[in-house]
């Protein structure tokens, strides 16, 4: 027979989920773990409005499908967030959904209904690109004569030569740039993903400069 009384409450699930799940069994980024705490606490506190309860005081089978359906739509209507945000945030849900069903099975049909929501389609915008005219003129847009306007062109180049994005180029550590060789840069992508792209030899003197004037700085 069903113990209900030895079922998690949906505070300390949620707490399981990230501590167990995200950080310890699938070892998530802390990208991952951060934007999956975000669209908790966003739920939490649409939740909250809507049903007039505390976080504390929620079961896991207050999160049903017609709530969640409702928060969908409040970020894409309240929150002006695009769809593909949207699915984001639900791809989050899901996953802890998935969770709970093997720790709270008496609340299957409620989860299930809530995996049932498909994702909503959207279009793709064409990805559109700068001539090369544009481009040098983006390069010489900052003042030479200042620290970061030396820094800066050092960074569009590097966006433009690697195809970097912008949360893999502020994340280079000096110790990414190898200069003495074949000049490259090791980039740290989305999933702790890692890979080598090689630099314009043209900028090696810059990024050297750079190099020097930020160990001076610390």
């Amino acid at each position: 027979m069903l113990d209900l009384n030895s079922s998690p409450k949906f505070a300390q699930l949620l707490q399981q989920f990230f501590m167990e799940r995200l950080i310890q069994q699938r070892n998530a980024s802390p990208r991952t773990v951060a934007a999956y705490r975000d669209t908790m606490r966003l739920l939490l506190q649409f939740t909250e409005q809507r049903l007039h309860r505390r976080p504390d005081r929620l079961e896991l089978s207050d999160i049903d499908a017609p709530l969640v359906l409702q928060f969908l739509d409040h970020l894409e209507v309240a929150r002006h967030n695009s769809i593909r945000g949207g699915n984001l945030r639900l791809a989050a849900i899901r996953s802890f959904l998935h969770y709970a069903a093997s720790r709270i099975p008496e609340c299957l049909r409620t989860i299930q209904q809530v995996l049932a929501i498909p994702m909503k389609r959207y279009e793709r915008p064409l990805v559109r690109f700068l001539s090369r005219e544009e481009i040098c003129a983006l390069l010489d847009a900052p003042n030479p004569n200042t620290w970061c306007g030396q820094r800066d062109p050092v960074m569009l180049a590097t966006l433009y030569n690697t195809g970097a994005r912008v949360s893999e180029l502020i994340g280079i550590r000096v110790g990414d740039v190898d200069l003495d060789r074949s000049p490259s840069v090791r980039l740290h992508g989305k999933g702790r993903t890692e890979r080598a792209v090689p630099l314009w030899r043209s900028k090696r003197r810059t990024w050297i400069e750079l190099s020097v004037g930020h160990r001076a700085r610390g």
